[in-house]
């Protein structure tokens, strides 16, 4: 798949469903490209987030340098604390139709984003399961059908979820860092459940490392794309908001570069219909630039990470 990249939203906030994907949908119909959105199917518990200070390295020094009161807002960092979270999903149903009416792809990122993101890796199979139950039957309420992808909140994952993902009949899932599409070992099984690694780092994960302005940023990630395919993770609260310039000066250049832009959900039917599609394993790792873990892909004993921060 030549000067490809994909390009993953993921919604984390309320906010950020109701302001930033809208932002985010304007500049892809300028540019005439379609992307893959990851909406949370419950509330929005953002507030809960304050406990990682304590129990995640680094965290104080990735929110100083992204600005998290002007990412997000005072009111959405009350959520889940001292405000009542408020459904994601549910209260934008306009919007998640608009979302595909215009052509692009509709995951699920997760029921509760904060506790998925927290505890995903402790949970066993009976709570993974009561937990997937809730957002797969979120997801058929509100859109009309069955989920196809899902995409893991903080790139957190575990077996019996990704299991559980192909009983149930999905495509693909991306929950990994790493370099290219694969089939997941995850414990002691493999899964035939198609892996989308995101490939390129974050912007939250550069922001004052690569630059702190629209064009070095975006030169900066110009210069982490390969021939081959590039998976974006790209956020409403950021990309959608304040920093709109730099998704738009990035996706100039790409194009001008003779990159394309296609939906997640296209590149997995080419992957999983080549037949040569590698088997890797997922193991929880780290990347630069952001706070805890993620789980990775790992190719020959050793994470696949093409983030060149």
């Amino acid at each position: 798949m030549k000067k490809t990249i994909g390009i993953k939203v993921d919604v984390d906030t309320y906010a950020g469903m109701k302001k930033g994907v809208p932002a985010l949908l304007a500049i892809f119909k300028k540019y005439n490209i379609y992307a893959s959105f990851f909406v949370p199917m419950g509330k929005d518990h953002t507030g809960r987030t304050v406990k990682r200070v304590f129990t995640k390295k680094g965290f104080l020094k990735k929110a100083g340098r992204v600005g998290v009161i002007s990412t997000y807002g005072i009111k959405t960092l009350m959520y889940g604390l001292l405000l009542p979270g408020p459904e994601i999903a549910k209260k934008n149903r306009e919007l998640l139709r608009q979302i595909t009416d215009e052509g692009h792809e509709l995951g699920i990122h997760g029921h509760d984003h904060v506790r998925w993101h927290d505890s995903i890796k402790h949970f066993d199979k009976e709570r993974t399961a009561e937990e997937i139950k809730k957002l797969l039957q979120v997801y058929e309420e509100v859109v009309g059908k069955k989920a196809r992808s899902f995409a893991a909140p903080g790139w957190m994952i575990n077996p019996y979820a990704l299991k559980i993902f192909e009983e149930n009949g999905l495509i693909y899932s991306s929950d990994t860092r790493g370099s290219s599409p694969f089939f997941p070992i995850m414990g002691e099984e493999e899964i035939r459940l198609l892996q989308i690694p995101t490939t390129l780092p974050t912007l939250d994960e550069v922001i004052g490392v690569a630059g702190a302005d629209a064009d070095s940023l975006s030169d900066h990630y110009m210069h982490c794309l390969t021939d081959g395919l590039n998976v974006l993770t790209v956020h409403t609260e950021l990309e959608g908001k304040k920093w709109g310039t730099f998704l738009e000066t990035f996706i100039q250049n790409a194009i001008r570069s003779g990159y394309s832009f296609r939906r997640l959900i296209d590149i997995a039917g080419e992957y999983i219909d080549s037949g040569n599609t590698p088997v890797c394993r997922i193991e929880y790792g780290t990347v630069a630039g952001r706070a805890g873990e993620v789980c990775c892909q790992v190719v020959e004993g050793k994470p696949a990470h093409s983030m060149n921060t």
